[in-house]
């Protein structure tokens, strides 16, 4: 019995090294480039990931606390923002590197401003019809 517990809290304690907090400002050193997208006629920004951001952010799981955005209530499409809707890279005051796509395990009820924790593996985007980095198997924490 107690080295099934002992082997329990072990794993647990893996589990919990397994994912890692990210920060907003370390989202600041993504490089844009921009480009004319005919279909939309507009210039959209496509980020320019380095060797290191790759190794280093795509993957892997990882935590992050921001502000819940509704993109769609109906399908539950969402995303997350270091800023508050109102200040946010929809509205022009912020980068995109201040947002993110989440793509949750399951379904989830959010409200805009709503701020969460949220857990997830991140995919760097190199799309322009995408955001930057989506927040794969995404859940509340």
């Amino acid at each position: 019995m107690r080295k099934g517990l002992t082997i329990a809290l072990l794993c647990l304690g893996f589990c919990g090294i397994a994912q890692e907090r990210l920060q907003w400002s370390g989202l600041e050193q993504i490089d844009f480039t921009e480009v004319y997208d005919k279909g939309t006629a507009s210039w959209l920004q496509v980020p320019q990931w380095t060797l290191e951001q790759k190794a280093n952010w795509d993957g892997k799981q990882w935590q992050i606390t921001g502000y819940a955005i509704v993109l769609d209530p109906v399908d539950h499409v969402y995303a997350i923002s270091a800023f508050p809707f109102s200040s946010c890279f929809f509205c022009g005051a912020a980068g995109p590197e201040s947002v993110m796509e989440l793509e949750f395990k399951r379904p989830v009820n959010l409200i805009t401003d709503q701020v969460i924790t949220v857990i997830g593996t991140l995919d760097l985007n190199t799309s322009p019809e995408q955001l930057p980095i989506t927040l794969v198997g995404a859940e509340i924490k």
